[in-house]
């Protein structure tokens, strides 16, 4: 190898000689550039791998569940507007405990399978069918408020009616009498949303049907309950 051999580059390494010789490259030139390439990727890792480990979420630890029952326990149940201690167990239906334990006997039990509504009450505020919903689960216990439950017993206010019941009586909205204390309901429901969002005179016919529609009368006193029930409406909204 002579110091003017066209094969020795500029900064002595041996240049490659045949078929690859016109691109260019020596074997030291290779190294450089594979010995970089590797050296950016081992770089450029470590963030990433950082990321990756803080990426995984730390261990939860969750509280052991609590066990209630399967015997009876003491719970407490807000009933219009009264907290009531009363040992349930994780079985009994809300309708079951409002009857046979509270005394509230106005809640009726007519299918027991939510089919008919005469069962109905209020659970916050909402229409609720009891014979479907476990006293348990609207029950103060431990860690837990009780849900205002609300039955037909409580629509009323001392001996004044509320104007549903004033109109079921007025409009004859009912034979029977065993479906009116779900229908009474169903119906005040619609009554003091409406009466909230201030618009009980716009209460209509389908309204009222509507709400009404979980709940079965054997006694066909449908047209006088729709009509008891746009009476208090638009009497109230004068």
């Amino acid at each position: 190898m002579s110091k003017g051999d066209p094969n020795v580059s500029a900064d002595g390494s041996q240049s490659q000689s045949g078929p690859d010789a016109s691109a260019g490259l020596s074997r030291r030139s290779f190294l450089k550039h594979t010995g970089g390439a590797a050296s950016a990727a081992a770089i450029l890792s470590v963030p990433v791998a950082e990321a990756a480990a803080a990426a995984v979420p730390a261990k939860v630890v969750t509280p052991p569940a609590q066990v209630l029952g399967p015997g009876a326990i003491p719970v407490t149940l807000l009933v219009n507007g009264k907290p009531q201690k009363v040992m349930i167990e994780p079985r009994d239906t809300l309708a079951t405990v409002l009857r046979d334990k509270l005394g509230q006997t106005g809640t009726k039990v007519g299918c027991d399978r939510g089919g008919c509504g005469a069962c109905t009450v209020w659970v916050a505020g909402a229409p609720t069918l009891s014979c479907l919903t476990l006293a348990i689960d609207v029950a103060g216990i431990p860690g837990r408020e009780p849900q205002a439950v609300t039955t037909v017993e409580g629509l009323s206010k001392g001996p004044a009616l509320h104007p549903l019941q004033t109109a079921f009586v007025e409009k004859d909205a009912l034979q029977c009498g065993y479906c009116t204390s779900g229908m009474l309901m169903s119906c005040a429901a619609l009554y003091e949303q409406a009466k909230a969002e201030g618009k009980l005179a716009t209460i209509s016919d389908g309204d009222v049907r509507a709400a009404i529609a979980g709940n079965l009368c054997r006694c066909g006193a449908y047209p006088h309950i729709v009509d008891a029930t746009l009476s208090a409406a638009k009497g109230a909204a004068k």
